[in-house]
């Protein structure tokens, strides 16, 4: 099992916070994701993202780091 990380925040924060561990992790690059949630997203667009991130690796332990609910 591979260990990942999923960032989902209102945009563009998630592809912030990646950026900024990139900077000083650019090793994880492969292990982290992000998904910027739009103002006019809705909730079942932004999880069907969301889905399809997580369902390409699909031996992953993930931690899902979020600012929404």
């Amino acid at each position: 099992m591979t260990n990942r990380i999923l960032l989902i925040a209102h945009a563009p924060l998630a592809q912030a916070l990646k950026a900024c561990a990139m900077h000083v992790f650019p090793e994880c690059a492969q292990e982290v994701f992000a998904v910027d949630v739009e103002p006019q997203a809705t909730p079942e667009a932004t999880r069907a993202v969301i889905d399809a991130v997580m369902h390409q690796h699909p031996s992953t332990h993930w931690l899902v780091l979020t600012d929404v609910l």
